[in-house]
């Protein structure tokens, strides 16, 4: 009686799919000017911030040590007056740094609606 011997096992695993292919974007130097001036923009916003604060900072510490020659410089150093015109510096530096940032982002932000609004 012959037996039936079950065929020699075969390691199989499973065939990964193909990868997909991969479609390379080619950035586009159509707005080449425009994203120079965002650039521009966003360093000049930070240089604005950070060197307002700094001066802001110094003008207020220079108001404290030195109120005397101070009054050469600015007529209304008269201790508090000082302190103000350095708070008014500070929020002011701070502001106008955020809206050059801003307005290097709202450069950004249209480009790449340009870009994903581009017909393929």
């Amino acid at each position: 009686m012959p037996v039936a011997t079950p065929p020699p096992a075969q390691d199989t695993q499973p065939v990964a799919p193909p990868a997909p292919e991969v479609t390379k974007t080619t950035t586009s130097l159509k707005f080449g000017a425009l994203r120079a001036v965002a650039t521009v923009y966003r360093i000049i916003g930070w240089v604005v911030m950070i060197g307002g604060s700094l001066f802001s900072i110094a003008l207020a510490i220079m108001s404290f040590g030195a109120t005397g020659a101070l009054t050469d410089f600015l007529p209304l150093s008269a201790g508090l007056g000082t302190v103000t015109i350095a708070i008014v510096a500070l929020i002011a530096s701070i502001l106008v740094g955020l809206f050059l940032v801003a307005f290097a982002d709202v450069c950004n932000v249209l480009i790449d609606i340009e870009k994903n609004t581009r017909s393929k």
